[in-house]
Formats: structure tokens, sequence, C-alpha cells
């Protein structure tokens, strides 16, 4: 029969704005990003705002593309575009890959993507090095491996070293459920997942059968997580969860943080997904995919932010 969420809003301060001008990205019409943008995943370096992003073609093949931005907003795309392709027949990620997250390090940047064979058959999560974001060299082998039950699935998503060990922030799929693990290393390479795995669940009403996407910043002492919910087959809201030691999570307590609904002009409103979190000097900024009815269901990329 459906379901109805009610979100009450009166007597709180909304502190998450959309951007006035969103979206800020689309796709370019090529063959390998025909059909929409998704999965931004941003850092910022040397004051440059740098994206990775999954271009999704006909038959939901995905390749990686790359651009730029000064202040987040205007983004220029790279002429070698796509940077990652599938690999090639036979391989483990034959058939489609997307980014799920990257580090940059000094000796360059580390990219942890999203790929297989076969929709409907496990996922695993690949490594990709580069010395300068654009030209990338794939790790023979996944380095983590989707197996069974809730990690039939495996989607990288968000990273942070701290103190010398890699957190790898990833989803377990197993359709329709989503839930959210961790992996620890010292290398990079060889990741052990935390034995309190998932790390967090959908429990709340408005989370639907799902919750996607961890986007995970430092923020001084707090660890902080924006993610998606999943409701019958879309997104429609975010929530915010916090973390002392970034293994044990606390929901916040007026979740969700944004809606659909919210979305500037409702440039997103049948929509939301994939959020990306970004702290720009003392801006918080989430960077995620929308789409309305008159986009004819094609990903976009906007942001809403908060001082």
């Amino acid at each position: 029969l459906g379901s109805i969420y009610i979100f009450v809003n009166w007597g709180q301060t909304q502190l998450w704005v959309d951007y006035i001008n969103n979206p800020v990205f689309s796709n370019s019409g090529n063959y390998w990003d025909y059909y929409d943008v998704r999965s931004p995943k941003i850092i910022i370096d040397n004051n440059q705002f740098k994206m990775w992003y999954s271009g999704m073609a006909n038959g939901g093949v995905s390749h990686i593309g790359y651009a730029t931005s000064m202040d987040g907003i205007n983004w220029v795309r790279v002429t070698s575009n796509p940077v990652l392709a599938p690999g090639s027949y036979g391989s483990w990620d034959e058939t489609s890959v997307s980014p799920g997250a990257v580090i940059k390090e000094n000796t360059g940047y580390k990219m942890y993507y999203t790929g297989y064979s076969s929709q409907s058959g496990n996922w695993h999560i690949g490594l990709a090095t580069s010395v300068d974001g654009v030209s990338w060299t794939k790790h023979p082998s996944p380095v983590i491996w989707g197996t069974t039950g809730w990690e039939r699935q495996v989607i990288a998503s968000s990273i942070l070293k701290i103190d010398g060990v890699y957190h790898l922030y990833f989803v377990g799929r197993n359709y329709p459920s989503y839930k959210i693990g961790l992996a620890l290393s010292t290398d990079g390479i060889n990741w052990t997942k935390y034995s309190g795995n998932p790390i967090l669940v959908p429990d709340m009403l408005w989370e639907g059968s799902g919750i996607y996407s961890p986007g995970v910043v430092l923020d001084g002492q707090a660890y902080k997580m924006v993610y998606m919910n999943y409701v019958g087959s879309s997104g429609t809201a975010f929530g915010l969860a916090t973390s002392i030691d970034g293994k044990n999570w606390t929901k916040q307590a007026n979740n969700p943080i944004f809606t659909r609904e919210l979305s500037t002009n409702g440039w997103a409103s049948m929509d939301i997904a994939y959020p990306n979190y970004v702290k720009y000097g003392d801006e918080h900024r989430i960077y995620y995919c929308g789409f309305n009815s008159s986009h004819l269901d094609k990903y976009k990329i906007g942001f809403l932010g908060k001082p």
C-alpha cells in the first residue's frame, strides 16, 4: 500500500541550505557519460577543488571522469576523460568502475573504486594510483572483496588516514538492504574489516531499507558522517551521524538534515543520492546528485552548505 513520511521542521533552524544555482555539473553527452554523472568524490588540494565522478553510459556501464574548480561551482573537465575505464574482457572490473574514495599523499593519489564484471554478481573494491590525478595505474586485483550476506556487493565511499592508519568507509549491498562498514589498513593495500561491522544500519523509519554512501570528515576531534537513505527505489533524504573514534556512531536526533523537497527550485525533487562531505575553510559542503522529472531521470551534481 506504500508509506507516508512526514518530516517536521518547525522549531528548528535549517542549517543546511541548497546552493541557489544548482545543479553545478552535468553530463557532457560523450559516449562514456551520455546518460548522467553521479558519485562525486571531491578533495581540496592546494586550494583547488578536484572531483572524480562516475559517468554513466547507456546500459549501466560506468567510467570515471575528472574535473577541477577554483570555487567548487565552476568546473573544468580534463581533455583526457575518462581517466579510468572498465578492465579488459575477463577481468574482475570488465563491466563497470566508479570512484569510491580518493586520498592525496606525498607520493601521489590513491583511489579506491568499485568495480564488477556482472551487475548481479559480487562487487569488489579496487585500488588505483596516480601522481597527477589524471593517469591511473590499477592494482592487479581487488583489495576488498565482496563476499556473502550483507557484504555480497561492497562499495567504497570515503577514506581518512588517522595516525598512520587508513579508515575506509564502505557500503555492503544485498539489495534492497544497504549497511555501512569500516575497513582498516596500515599500507592501503592489505585491509582488515572492523570486527564491529556493520557500524551503521537502518533503524529509523525515514531510512527505509538501507543507508548508503557515507561521506566522512574529521572536524577537530569529532568524526562526522553524512549518509543517504533508500526508500523504495530512490533516495529521499540525508542524515548525519557523529563519532569520537570513527567506529562507534550516534545518529543526530533531528535527522534527516535535508530532504529532496528542499532542493533549489525542485531541481532534485525526484531523487537525491551519493552525498560527499567536504570541509572548505570554515564552510561545510555536501556535494550530491539529484534529478527531477524534467531531467529524464538523469543525475546531475549540486551541493548544499552551511557556515
